[in-house]
Formats: C-alpha cells, sequence, structure tokens
C-alpha cells in the first residue's frame, strides 16, 4: 500500500502569494482536495494523508515531521508561483536524493505538462524545506504566477485547476505502480460505482459530498429547518431540527455564502453560481444543479 503525503502550500495565518484577486494558499488547498479525490476515484492499492484539508496554519516542521513519523513513500508539495514569470516548474531537493525522487519526478512533471498550456519552465533542485527534512522522495511543484495576468486568469478557472490536479494525480500514480487510471480522462463518471447522475440528492449524494468535503460522512444532513429546499431532498437524507449541519457548513464555504449550516435557496443560489447553472435559488425534483453537483463529485472536481 503506497502512502501518498499532500502537503498543500501555506495556510492559516500564512497566505502565500496574492494577487489579481488570488490566494496562494485557497489555490493550493483547492488543488490538492482535488488530486485526492482523483487519486480515489481512478486508482487503488494507495492512502493519502494531507498536511491541511482546511485553511489552517501548519509549520514546515509540523509537516515534515508528520509525513515522516506516518511513513510516507512520497511528498508531494502544490505550491503557486509569484515574482513575474509565467509557466509550471517543479523542484526536488537539491543535496543527494535516492534515484526514485529523480524518477517519481520525471513522471509528475511529465503528467502535468500533459494537461496544462502553462510555459514549461524545467525540473529544478533547491534546498526547500519540505524536501530537504522529508525522509522520502519529494517534489515540489509551482503551477503558474499568481501575479502574472495570463496565468492568472487559468488559476481562476476550476476546470483549469482540474487539469493541474489530474496531472499531479496520473504523474503520482504512474510513479508509485498504482492500479487503475482507466477513468483518467477528468470528465466521466467513475464506472466502479459511484453517485447516479438522476438530479436527486438522496443519501448517496450527500455521503459523496462528505468525502469531498471531508466532513464526517454519514449520508445524513443533520439539523435543518424545513422549507422548500430540505423539503425537495430524497429518502431520509435530512433531519430536522436546529444548529445547521457540518457538511452544509463546508458547502456554504465552498460556493461563497454565509455558513450557518442550514441549507435554503440563499445557498442553492450561490451553488448553482457555483456550478454554472440558472440560479433560481429552488431544488426542484429532480434538480439541473444537483445533476451537475453529481457529475462534478463522481469526477473527482467538486
Amino acid at each position: 500500500m503506497a502512502k501518498i503525503y499532500l502537503d498543500p502550500g501555506h495556510g492559516g495565518t500564512d497566505p502565500g502569494a496574492a494577487a489579481n484577486g488570488l490566494q496562494e494558499k485557497a489555490l493550493t488547498l483547492k488543488i490538492a482536495l482535488k488530486v485526492r479525490n482523483i487519486l480515489n476515484r481512478d486508482y487503488t492499492g494507495h492512502s493519502i494523508r494531507m498536511s491541511r484539508t482546511t485553511d489552517k496554519t501548519v509549520s514546515l516542521n509540523q509537516r515534515t515531521n508528520d509525513a515522516n513519523s506516518w511513513g510516507a513513500d512520497y511528498f508531494v508539495s502544490i505550491h503557486i508561483n509569484a515574482g513575474g514569470g509565467t509557466g509550471y516548474e517543479d523542484y526536488i531537493y537539491n543535496g543527494s536524493v535516492s534515484n526514485n525522487t529523480v524518477t517519481y519526478r520525471d513522471r509528475v512533471h511529465e503528467e502535468v505538462m500533459k494537461q496544462v498550456d502553462f510555459n514549461n519552465r524545467g525540473k529544478k533542485r533547491a534546498n526547500l524545506h519540505v524536501l530537504r527534512q522529508s525522509s522520502m522522495p519529494g517534489i515540489l511543484t509551482e503551477n503558474g504566477f499568481i501575479d502574472t495576468t495570463a496565468d492568472a486568469n487559468k488559476l481562476k478557472s476550476d476546470a483549469y485547476l482540474d487539469r493541474i490536479a489530474l496531472g499531479h494525480a496520473n504523474g503520482i500514480a504512474k510513479a508509485l505502480g498504482l492500479s487503475g487510471g482507466g477513468n483518467n480522462g477528468g470528465s466521466n463518471p467513475d464506472p466502479s460505482g459511484d453517485i447516479d447522475v438522476d438530479g436527486k440528492w438522496g443519501n448517496s449524494t450527500t455521503r459523496a459530498l462528505q468525502e469531498a468535503l471531508n466532513t464526517p460522512v454519514d449520508g445524513f444532513i443533520s439539523k435543518q429547518p424545513r422549507n422548500a429546499v430540505t423539503q425537495a431532498l430524497y429518502g431520509t437524507t435530512v433531519q430536522f431540527g436546529s444548529g445547521g449541519s457540518n457538511v452544509i457548513v463546508a458547502l456554504q464555504q465552498k460556493v461563497g455564502t454565509g455558513a450557518d449550516g442550514k441549507l435554503g435557496p440563499g445557498t442553492i443560489r450561490a451553488l448553482q453560481k457555483h456550478l454554472g447553472t440558472p440560479q433560481d435559488g429552488v431544488l426542484s425534483r429532480p434538480s439541473t444543479v444537483v445533476k451537475e453537483m453529481q457529475r462534478r463529485l463522481n469526477a473527482g472536481t467538486f
């Protein structure tokens, strides 16, 4: 079982680089979560640990100590560049490294460049903490320049982040010899048994949403008000009450609306805007926005 350590750069009180309305810490987390989801969708024979799955502060020592104590087989640190350049580049440690470190880096570099149209800035070496202090092969990727308009415009596209993530996932899988890869085009549902794309928000859709948003997974939305939206859900998905639900808080944070944990027209309207479907705040039976959410959950790109 290959152990993959995904490290979204920066986070919490450390925003990383910022320009063009973007923050590095938010982009690296989005990409890393997508990499995790694609690997879990398309490949087997691995487990994944992440330095963070939310916007929190994690020191460099905490990251490498955690990976080392877990016994990771590959350390993948994801970053966004700054400084006025353009394109993609990646780094391995500039000291003594194993043959696997070089081979793994070559696989990731090749697969990322298959997916993106960033300028190829090449394979580089540097004395970076996460590469120097990790006891396993490691790579640090720099995915475009946040302060260059052309690169930033690509990074503003969720579909482009999907492409970056797909390149990372396929490269990691090839490096570690993971089984699978039959659905690595990044657009089709997983044939192995994900949720039906039927527009019906039931327990399986909630479970997939909880997995994607890294909240407790039980298939239920707890503590919800009775309104037109919650009444439109299927089966036993919703449990009525007060207080709000963890998964709805995470959903609201993702789509950029008030995070009170209560599913209502405002959250649905924000979800519709986020997914590019008509915005009316209504959850019909079945629903266009739920279909699109199901497609993306299956594809690992939500």
